[in-house]
C-alpha cells in the first residue's frame, strides 16, 4: 500500500525550464509612428474635443436665446456636441474640431469613413466620456476600438 497523496511542495514546481507562453507578444502597430496616417495623439484629440465643445456651447447659447446657467442649457450643449459628432463624422469623417487639428475618423480596416451605425456606437460610447480616456497600446481610445474605427492624422 502506498501512503496518502500529498500536494507537491512549491520547490517541486519551480524548475529551470522557461515558463510557457501564456500571452502572445503584442502585434506591431499597423499605423506609422508619426506623420499622416499615424494614430492621433492624446493632445490632438483633446484639442479637437475642446474646439467642438466651444462650438456646442455657441449652439446652446443660440438655441436658448443667450447663456442661462440651467439644466436646459447644459442639456442643449451636451446634445449639440453629440449631434456634431454624429453628423460630421458620418458625412465628412471629421468634426470641425478634428478638421482644425488635422485628424479624422476612419474605419479600422482602412476602407474609408465608418457607417452610420458605427458612428452612432462610437458617439454613444463617447457620450459617457470615460472610454475616450482609456487608450490601448496602439493609442486608440476605447470608443474607437469598440466601433472598429481609428482617429488618424491627416496632415
Amino acid at each position: 500500500m502506498s501512503g496518502p497523496a500529498t500536494a507537491p511542495h512549491y520547490r517541486d514546481l519551480v524548475s529551470d525550464r522557461p515558463a510557457p507562453e501564456y500571452a502572445a507578444a503584442p502585434e506591431p502597430s499597423p499605423y506609422p509612428a508619426s506623420g499622416p496616417g499615424s494614430v492621433a495623439h492624446f493632445g490632438a484629440r483633446l484639442l479637437a474635443f475642446l474646439i467642438d465643445g466651444v462650438l456646442a456651447d455657441v449652439i446652446g447659447i443660440i438655441v436658448n436665446g443667450g447663456y442661462h446657467a440651467s439644466d436646459r442649457q447644459n442639456l442643449s450643449v451636451y446634445l449639440a456636441f453629440l449631434l456634431i459628432e454624429v453628423v460630421f463624422v458620418t458625412l465628412a469623417g471629421q468634426t470641425p474640431g478634428m478638421r482644425a487639428v488635422g485628424v479624422a475618423v476612419v474605419r479600422q480596416d482602412g476602407q474609408g469613413r465608418p457607417k452610420l451605425r458605427w458612428v452612432l456606437l462610437r458617439t454613444l460610447l463617447l457620450a459617457v466620456v470615460a472610454p475616450a480616456l482609456v487608450i490601448d497600446q496602439d493609442g486608440r481610445a476605447m470608443h474607437d476600438r469598440a466601433a472598429g474605427t481609428v482617429m488618424l492624422k491627416v496632415r
